[in-house]
């Protein structure tokens, strides 16, 4: 985990690995320290899915995360390395079904942010999560 960028936004660099998942939520408790527990915690949970899903289903490389305070929001950002063509806009996400195995993640992303914006280009997928406090 290397740690870039100046003071208000946390730009982190995570090796693609899951044990990094929870490093990046703890970086969610470390940066906000005076947003309420359960924002925090919500913040935590898109963050965790969003890596998650980045390294599970991107290329090989690193994962960017950012984490913000923006006036009432809190933003995380999560950057990866493949175009991702499975990723459909946001307002398509849905939890799966309980038989089926996978397929949760973006579902519950969307069910706990108050909005969720994506863009892609050919190498790249850049998710950005907000949450209002």
């Amino acid at each position: 985990m290397n740690a870039v960028g100046g003071t208000d936004v946390l730009r982190v660099e995570l090796a693609p690995e899951l044990e990094e998942v929870a490093a990046a939520r703890e970086l969610v408790r470390i940066h906000l320290p005076d947003v309420p527990s359960d924002v925090s915690a919500d913040a935590q949970l898109v963050l965790s899915e969003l890596v998650t899903n980045a390294i599970e289903h991107g290329r090989s490389g690193p994962v960017v995360v950012a984490i913000d305070r923006r006036g009432g929001d809190v933003v995380v950002t999560v950057e990866s390395v493949g175009a991702a063509p499975r990723v459909g806009p946001p307002d398509e996400w849905r939890v799966a079904e309980a038989h089926e195995v996978t397929g949760r993640g973006l579902g519950i992303v969307r069910a706990v942010a108050d909005s969720v914006d994506v863009v892609k280009s050919a190498d790249r997928l850049v998710v950005t999560a907000r949450i209002t406090v």
